[in-house]
């Protein structure tokens, strides 16, 4: 499944509406992972993508027996950087949650913009 929006502030909101229906479908509560994770993920990296100041936000979601996977495009500059927040900053938590919640997540630079790869492994303990 993938969607293209505008990086607008309803972003986020389409995002977690285009992935939670299918998730609650094919994942549940006992699985790993949980579609909550996965829709809070999602709901990080577009607000990251709109706070870029990003034209076009692309998402695509892969679920099979194996994996979970999801890739959040844009065409915004700049590069995700994991920062550690202080706990009264109101911000920069985001990568933070997908390195938590996520297998593995990496960054591949596109012109413009770049892609974030956040996987899931289904069997993982």
């Amino acid at each position: 499944m993938r969607i293209e929006f505008p990086g607008d502030l309803r972003a986020p909101a389409a995002a977690r509406r285009f992935v939670d229906a299918p998730l609650r479908d094919l994942l549940d509560r006992t699985t790993r992972p949980t579609a909550e994770d996965v829709v809070l993920v999602v709901s990080e990296l577009v607000t990251n993508a709109v706070r870029a100041s990003a034209d076009v936000i692309s998402l695509s979601l892969r679920v099979d027996e194996e994996r979970v996977e999801i890739e959040i495009s844009d065409d915004a500059a700049g590069w995700p950087t994991p920062r550690e927040a202080d706990w009264e900053d109101p911000t920069g938590r985001g990568l933070a949650i997908v390195d938590e919640l996520s297998d593995r997540w990496h960054t591949t630079e596109l012109y413009p913009g770049k892609r974030i790869t956040v996987t899931w492994f289904r069997n993982a303990g």
